[in-house]
């Protein structure tokens, strides 16, 4: 049996029994579920497209379902840091979720803050062979976590517009669409709409229509999903363009070759990589879709987790590649949310620090409030916000970029400048776990300072994203923090660097995992360019 797919053909073998066989002994068996992919509706009734892969691809107990939803959001095993704001978009592999479910929530858990109130959802068609986008007839989609309702009014503009078509079939049987909705459904607020779409082929004229109806409907209160796969790799799926041990490598570089070209919006050269290698890249078609309606948009994309079936399976001879791209608006770096410090507040906040540290070091004043409210020797800029009562932490590193002194506070109890004074001076001095700067050696020091956001407690680990969100962790009298961009430079996961913050509280490494509270915050971080750069210069 074979599934036909936009542009390219493949055997049903590993989808239908190897993958169907794990996740029946990952679920622990098989629920009987009703098949029928979209049931007719009496008058007034209704018509709700039921799961067809409960019981298979995942879990057909509610219950069940949404812990493996939730498992599948924490897992951070791969996770990079990530702008402070939601994706306007995301990429997510649609395998069973026991192959891509943390793949595909290292993306969706970014959509937690998103506050989307409709997803625009797109996904290449594997059974039914035909062109354009195919608009389904139902009212609601449905899983084992409950219906969601189709945004009928916008499918019905769309079914209206050149290259869309009313076809029921292609989403009576479709896999791509169904496997993404059990994590909307936990990461988004009760009551979104879905508009969903299946794919077919498109010629260029087709993706200008299609994509074009899309970017008219996708503003700002909705969020485009596209589901695809990467490269199918092996004998399986027909595709051995590469032989031996470093077949695998291969498969990687190719995948990662695509994902380059898509994250910079470069459909043409997504294109041309299709041609010339011939990808089995099922989501080919939603991705030009993706990047033809984004056309415009002024949207930073970023590769945020990639992995494959082998490593649950250990098959490499048959593969199925998975990424998790997200696609962020601008974070402008003079507004950053609640710790809005302008370039010119940060250059004088990095001169004052540096100046402060001098002072110490020769046994002068440090600089201090002067009559007009500025410190003295300090130009002045951003009044309001420099004199803010906020956290704030002041690094030193050498020129190897090792750390050399970290001391803050992560309360505002003081003016934002005098906070600066007083850290960069303690970093310098007092930090436990460093001897003191000494005068030589401050020229090959360089300065950063991380302005927070206030503290907001959360339910616990699970909210956390690495990369984002700076940490605190308290047990009894035990308490420790690490700032965002910890775990990202030393390269731990989540349960890593928990461990890590809990050794540095004093306790054993798995303390965390019962009895403490955990808080959150997010900083704006900002360092001299050089070492030694006495006149500032914020990158």
């Amino acid at each position: 049996m074979c599934l036909i797919s936009s542009g390219w053909v493949t055997p049903f073998t590993f989808e239908s029994a190897q993958l169907w066989a794990q996740l029946v002994l990952a679920s622990g068996g098989v629920t009987a579920l009703a098949l029928t992919a979209w049931a007719g509706s009496d008058a007034g009734r209704p018509n709700i497209r039921q799961p067809i892969l409960a019981g298979r691809w995942y879990e057909a107990d509610s219950a069940a379902l949404a812990r493996s939803i939730e498992d599948h959001l924490e897992d951070q095993s791969e996770s990079r840091a990530v702008p402070l704001v939601p994706p306007r978009a995301v990429v997510v592999p649609h395998a069973g979720h026991y192959f891509s479910g943390d793949c595909a929530g290292a993306a969706f858990r970014l959509l937690r803050e998103s506050g989307a109130r409709r997803v625009i959802l797109l996904g290449p068609s594997h059974r039914v062979a035909f062109a354009g986008a195919a608009v389904p007839r139902e009212d609601a989609f449905a899983t084992p976590l409950g219906p969601i309702n189709l945004d009928r009014k916008a499918l019905t503009q769309l079914r209206a517009r050149p290259g869309f078509l009313d076809m029921p079939a292609a989403h009576a049987r479709e896999h791509s669409l169904e496997i993404e909705l059990p994590f909307l459904q936990k990461v988004l607020p009760q009551g979104f709409t879905l508009v969903p779409l299946v794919i077919g082929r498109l010629d260029e004229e087709q993706v200008a229509a299609v994509g074009g109806a899309i970017a008219e409907i996708w503003d700002e209160m909705t969020v485009l999903v596209v589901s695809s796969d990467f490269t199918h790799f092996g004998p399986t799926y027909g595709y051995t363009p590469f032989h031996g041990p470093e077949a695998p490598q291969r498969v990687r570089e190719l995948d990662h070759e695509a994902i380059g070209r898509i994250l910079a919006m470069d459909r043409e050269g997504l294109e041309s990589l299709d041609r010339r290698h011939h990808t089995t890249i099922c989501g080919l078609n939603p991705l030009r879709l993706l990047l033809e309606a984004a056309s415009g948009r002024d949207l930073h994309g970023q590769l945020i987790d990639y992995r494959n079936s082998a490593d649950k399976n250990g098959d490499y001879d048959n593969l199925v590649s998975y990424a998790a791209l997200a696609f962020f608006p601008p974070q402008r770096t003079d507004d950053p949310g609640p710790a809005a410090v302008s370039r010119d507040a940060q250059a004088e906040l990095l001169v004052l620090a540096r100046r402060a540290v001098l002072a110490h070091l020769d046994g002068q004043p440090l600089p201090r409030q002067g009559a007009d409210g500025r410190p003295e020797g300090a130009g002045g800029s951003d009044e309001a916000v420099l004199r803010e009562h906020r956290g704030v932490f002041v690094t030193l590193k050498d020129r190897h970029g090792r750390l050399r002194g970290c001391i803050g506070n992560i309360q505002g109890d003081e003016p934002l400048r005098d906070g600066v004074v007083r850290n960069a001076v303690a970093a310098a001095s007092r930090d436990p776990r460093f001897v003191p700067v000494t005068r030589s050696e401050l020229s090959g020091l360089r300065f950063e300072i991380s302005v927070l956001t206030p503290l907001r407690k959360i339910d616990g680990p699970r909210d956390i994203v690495l990369g984002r969100d700076g940490v605190v962790l308290e047990k009894g009298r035990h308490r420790a923090v690490f700032l965002p961009q910890v775990a990202p430079e030393q390269g731990w996961g989540l349960e890593e660097m928990l461990d890590h913050l809990a050794t540095k509280a004093g306790l054993r490494p798995r303390d965390w995992r019962e009895g403490a509270a955990f808080f959150v915050f997010q900083a704006q971080s900002f360092h001299e360019e050089e070492p030694g750069a006495v006149d500032g210069g914020a990158r």
